[in-house]
């Protein structure tokens, strides 16, 4: 089976957020293949409130802000005040996007979001019942980053399988794990219940 990777049309709001992550020496940014499926889910909320937990400099925020429909509403939250400031200046001229400097724990108990992206990071896995009580019902999670099996060390083995063991069986949930590249994958999650 051959696989066909789209390497064009990346909007010029992302390509700002990766020269910014270039700039401030960020690593953690999401992938293209995650942004552009970022992208198509966000294009089909046509109202509501979208989060983001992890800014870092905004790349997998400007996939969602390139994708959302002017009468939805977007929060992304960041931790660190160098990100949260750089962030908010290359956002500042979309009025429905909003960048927070706060703790995303304390972020998440204000809200109820229809989707919630939740980057790589093990709070995908130490904290599974915060983000599942973000999400309203018919909700959807995107978590991003997960390693191919066998290909990353037993700490991140350990890690992916506890998000996977959660956000794959939890009876609340219908879930699916797709991947976005020979590297990468990402799970899909909708709460029901």
């Amino acid at each position: 089976m051959v696989n066909h990777r789209a390497t064009t049309q990346i909007p010029p709001l992302v390509r700002r957020a990766q020269n910014l992550a270039e700039q401030m020496e960020y690593s953690g940014s999401c992938s293209n293949e995650t942004g552009r499926l970022l992208q198509l889910l966000t294009s089909s909320f046509l109202s509501g409130v979208i989060g983001e937990i992890a800014t870092g400099c905004g790349v997998g925020s400007a996939w969602i802000a390139s994708g959302l429909a002017p009468s939805t509403s977007f929060f992304t939250v960041e931790i660190d005040d160098a990100r949260a400031a750089a962030t908010r200046a290359l956002f500042e001229p979309l009025f429905n996007v909003r960048v927070v400097h706060e703790d995303w724990r304390e972020f998440l108990q204000n809200w109820r979001f229809g989707m919630l992206f939740a980057g790589s990071s093990s709070y995908r896995a130490d904290y599974p019942e915060l983000l599942l009580q973000s999400l309203r019902e018919g909700g959807l999670i995107v978590l991003d980053g997960l390693p191919p099996p066998g290909r990353v060390s037993i700490r991140s083995r350990q890690e992916a399988a506890r998000v996977r063991d959660f956000w794959l069986n939890d009876p609340r949930l219908l879930a699916s794990e797709i991947e976005v590249s020979p590297t990468e994958a990402v799970i899909l999650a909708t709460r029901f219940r």
